[in-house]
């Protein structure tokens, strides 16, 4: 091989991989080159680890020759090789992370009811004081954590997975030997190794996404987050318990297998690929999973009134959505899709038998480039159009319909029941429940293109064959991602549309109820304007301040200029039968004209009111930063309240050798809550029981004022002239504010 081949080799290479990254410096600064780049990252170790790793099994094997006929035959196998291998990699994003987000709110749900049990009292009556902060929809939280650009959560769950790898490695050895795989002669170790990896690092990934998804969430009971706690305390024993275990799984694998070294490296890093991916979208979908885990834990607290009041209307909306679904997706497959299939790949069957890594296999630079560009159709139509038409008909219908619930029960009786009844017709399913799985990987090979000998590998396939105990174990990843995943995708096509908005109403002098709405992307019909099941609220958009409404007429301009504040619909609507009928359509009239928002409730919760006195920000040694008075008369002396923490925490971790922080000092009827920063930390004196809807706002405030002052806290000399007074209370009264 000469020094030009290498040359020539290196370039064509990694040619497609810098192409796709010349549009970020375009759209770098902005939100979709942020998100671009965690996908282009993505790829980048998708396509080293299943481009170039795979070289190291085949070092000593000379490379296949893929017989070419044209000259430029070999760019359009470069081409279609990196198309199949971008196939690839978006079966994840499409299919499994959409399983991982799903699954993880319901084992979260586990650990909470396993915490409410053992609380004192009931679960049902514990269940009451649990709370949730849910303030903006996923597509802000979506927006904010990727420009943000904070990836100190994402190093905390790679490092995790990473200690936590030997562990599933040795587990997965011991599964294949149960279930007698090693021993069968039909099944190499790297496709039973390879595929069942891949089915246990999703069911690991759940694990540890449900209990980020704890802390994520900010799910608290009784004022307490129940998420912190139980994350430190599992990535501790984890790190604990789990490194001295890793070794030693590791040193037992490897006597295990003793001359498949490789093997073990190529594993680790497929396992370290999945987890960095797996990380590069937890801010994408993680907003998803925290509405679906508090709209779990919703309909759990209220389970028996919204049994009762499942409603029925235009649940038949979801039947012809399915019906509609499936004649789409049988109409392109006969009409199209097959036709073009039978034209393209005419002998499907030989391209698939020339892809097979086994030898003797002796394929041709033309069965390569039909066996990628195989992979490239088979995941238009296998993966992405199903999910196309099957989310996008239902996130649109769902908008008509009064329970998701049975909207989605209802859209997938049918789609499930046509796919078994098609798949036993031999006619192509929305939702495939008995794919072929094969373990794609490399097989290195050269081609010659304009004289020059290229080097590369070819896209080979291993069969993957799941029996026994590995069979068990894989059957709810294999029969429920694609049904899951389009669940996932239907929510978040749905309620990206939607902007969300919390209130707290007076229920009576005690307690308020925290309402969390979203908006509604379809005006309600007369009915529900009547019955009102819903408390709905009305808002005049921000927009429509600056807008002139001379040539409006006077009931419209007095309507608008009463929702400057935010109103409920039963206190605006008239009481007379006629003016409500006119009401209802001038709603319409300012709905449909981009003048007001109409808000729907989504989830709700009652909490007990405290009364706020006081807040100070003290430095870790103990020194006053900040202080603000909620009630003048209650004000505290900054310098005595510095003091007696100091004292205090001091104390404390003298006697009791506890590395964990203070959170809470109770002194009769008085509360002090504890939250902290990096360098500072900030005390609230409430009188009432601590809740959330107290504790939130003020973990907020620590991190909003460290962040703005960060630079001078970093090594502060005492000056109180630095921080201003005027925006800092500012601060506190928007963070604090009760509405």
């Amino acid at each position: 091989m000469s020094v030009i081949d290498v040359f020539i080799t290196i370039i064509l290479n990694i040619i497609p991989i810098l192409i796709l990254c010349i549009p970020y410096f375009f759209i770098r600064k902005k939100f979709i080159g942020k998100l671009y780049l965690r996908i282009y990252l993505g790829i980048l170790i998708f396509y080293v680890v299943y481009w170039f790793l795979p070289i190291i099994f085949q070092a000593e094997n000379s490379p296949e020759y893929l017989e070419n006929t044209t000259e430029t035959q070999g760019l359009g196998f470069l081409a279609a090789h990196f198309g199949s291998l971008v196939s690839l990699f978006a079966f994840y994003p499409l299919v499994t992370l959409p399983y991982i987000f799903f699954v993880a709110p319901f084992i979260s749900i586990l650990y909470l009811w396993n915490r409410l049990r053992k609380e004192e009292g009931s679960t049902k009556s514990n269940l009451s004081y649990v709370t949730y902060q849910f303030t903006e929809g996923p597509k802000k939280l979506i927006h904010r954590g990727i420009l943000k650009n904070n990836w100190t959560r994402e190093k905390e769950i790679l490092k995790l997975l990473i200690v936590l790898l030997p562990i599933s490695l040795y587990l997965l050895q011991v599964i294949l030997s149960v279930s007698g795989l090693e021993s069968d002669p039909a099944i190499t170790e790297e496709s039973a190794l390879g595929w069942f990896l891949e089915i246990l690092f999703v069911y690991l990934a759940i694990f540890i996404f449900s209990i980020e998804l704890l802390f994520s969430s900010q799910v608290a009971l009784k004022g307490r987050y129940i998420g912190e706690d139980i994350r430190s305390q599992t990535y501790k024993s984890l790190y604990t318990v789990g490194a001295p275990i890793s070794i030693l799984s590791l040193i037992l694998f490897m006597i295990q297998y003793t001359s498949s070294i490789l093997i073990i490296i190529y594993f680790f890093a497929y396992f370290i690929m999945a987890s960095v991916i797996f990380i590069l979208f937890l801010k994408i979908f993680e907003p998803i999973s925290i509405l679906i885990f508090i709209k779990i834990i919703d309909w759990w607290k209220n389970r028996s009134q919204k049994i009762k009041s499942i409603n029925y209307t235009n649940f038949y909306y979801v039947i012809i959505a399915a019906f509609g679904a499936i004649v789409i997706f049988l109409l392109l497959n006969v009409v199209f899709f097959q036709p073009l299939f039978s034209i393209g790949f005419p002998n499907s069957s030989n391209i698939i038998d020339s892809a097979k890594f086994i030898p003797p296999v002796n394929p041709t630079l033309d069965s390569a480039i039909s066996f990628d560009l195989m992979i490239i159709f088979n995941f238009i139509v296998l993966e992405l159009l199903p999910i196309i038409i099957m989310a996008g008909l239902l996130a649109f219908i769902m908008k008509y319909i009064k329970s998701t619930f049975l909207g989605f029960v209802m859209y997938f009786l049918v789609i499930i029941l046509f796919s078994v009844l098609f798949s036993r017709l031999a006619m192509p399913t929305l939702i495939n429940f008995d794919p072929e799985e094969y373990w794609i990987t490399g097989q290195t090979s050269y081609t010659i293109i304009f004289n020059f000998r290229f080097y590369t590998l070819r896209t080979a396939a291993l069969s993957a064959y799941l029996k026994g105990v590995l069979g068990v174990l894989a059957l709810p990843y294999l029969y429920s991602r694609y049904v899951f995943n389009i669940i996932i995708w239907t929510l978040m096509l749905f309620y990206s549309r939607k902007s969300f908005k919390t209130k707290n109403v007076p229920i009576d002098e005690k307690n308020l109820e925290k309402i969390v709405f979203s908006t509604l992307t379809d005006f309600f019909s007369m009915d529900d304007y009547e019955r009102e099941e819903s408390k709905y609220l009305i808002s005049r958009k921000k927009e429509s301040f600056r807008k002139q409404f001379e040539q409006e007429r006077e009931e419209v301009r007095d309507l608008l200029n009463i929702l400057k504040e935010d109103k409920f619909l039963d206190i605006l609507k008239p009481e007379d039968e006629n003016e409500k009928k006119r009401f209802f359509f001038t709603l319409k009239y300012l709905f449909f004209n981009g003048f007001i928002d109409i808000w729907k409730p989504e989830f709700k919760y009652t909490f007990e009111k405290v009364e706020k006195q006081g807040l100070y920000i003290i430095y870790g040694d103990g020194r006053g930063v900040f202080n603000y008075a909620f009630r003048t008369e209650e004000v505290q002396d900054p310098g005595l309240v510095s003091g007696m923490f100091s004292a205090i925490t001091a104390f404390i971790k003298e006697m009791t050798k506890s590395t964990e922080t203070l959170k809470k000092i109770d002194h009769g009827d008085i509360t002090i809550l504890l939250e902290y920063g990096d360098k500072i930390f900030g005390a609230l004196f409430i009188k009432g029981t601590q809740s959330s809807e107290i504790r939130a706002p003020l973990k907020d405030f620590v991190y909003k004022f460290e962040e703005k002052y960060k630079n001078i806290l970093k090594d502060w000399t005492g000056a109180l002239h630095h921080f201003v007074l005027e925006d800092d209370n500012k601060l506190v009264e928007n963070i604090f504010k009760e509405d």
